[in-house]
């Protein structure tokens, strides 16, 4: 009964991980043409978080004034979250070459697994993907407050298996704008799914152009 009880509980979840995505895609995904204006969403929620590679306090409204990409994942993810972080990574090439990141972009990747990324496991992380830290942030912060924040970042969604403390996921970035405005929910890279690091692009320009 235990067993079955445990991988109910997976199933359950991973299934409305699935339908909700589904949805914020249907809703929100897609891409800009790179002219279409994109909507605001709702104001995002400000927070201050320790980045894990300098040890200082971030503060996210003192990016304001910059459009930002924010993901949550952790780094024992066995699924979504390397691809998505790869496909950042490769926005971050891109950036980097148009002389606008670090500058007029910035990323932050926020764990929501703190006890097991720990600054020696997140710059192990991170590392992999040849994160440049001069914009981008990786951040974490006591579970509990990263969860509720998680929840003001509104149609994103996390759980935690009690039994197994692995987590479930909507595998998608948040896109902020200069003014701190959500403008749109970006689908991560995993099977299926059409965003490419050019598509990202197009809703960055889109956005730096409003």
């Amino acid at each position: 009964m235990q067993f079955m009880l445990k991988h109910s509980f997976k199933l359950a979840v991973s299934a409305l991980v699935v339908l909700m995505g589904i949805y914020l895609y249907l809703t929100y995904g897609g891409s800009s043409n790179g002219t279409q204006k994109l909507p605001v969403m709702y104001s995002a929620p400000d927070f201050t978080m320790t980045d894990a590679v300098s040890g200082n306090d971030v503060k996210f409204s003192d990016s304001n004034g910059k459009v930002r990409l924010v993901y949550f994942y952790w780094a024992n993810c066995p699924d979504v979250c390397p691809p998505t972080t790869q496909l950042m990574s490769q926005v971050q090439d891109k950036l980097q070459a148009d002389g606008q990141f670090g500058t007029d972009v910035e990323f932050y990747s926020i764990t929501f697994d703190p006890e097991r990324d720990t600054p020696e496991a997140i710059k192990k992380y991170s590392s992999k993907f040849h994160a440049d830290y001069n914009g981008w942030k990786f951040l974490r912060g006591e579970e509990k407050s990263t969860a509720e924040l998680v929840t003001k970042f509104k149609d994103l969604i996390v759980f935690k298996d009690p039994e197994t403390n692995e987590f479930s996921h909507l595998d998608l970035i948040a896109l902020v704008d200069r003014n701190g405005n959500v403008r749109k929910y970006i689908e991560g890279n995993h099977d299926g799914t059409p965003t490419t690091a050019d598509t990202i692009m197009k809703d960055i320009r889109s956005v730096l152009k409003a």
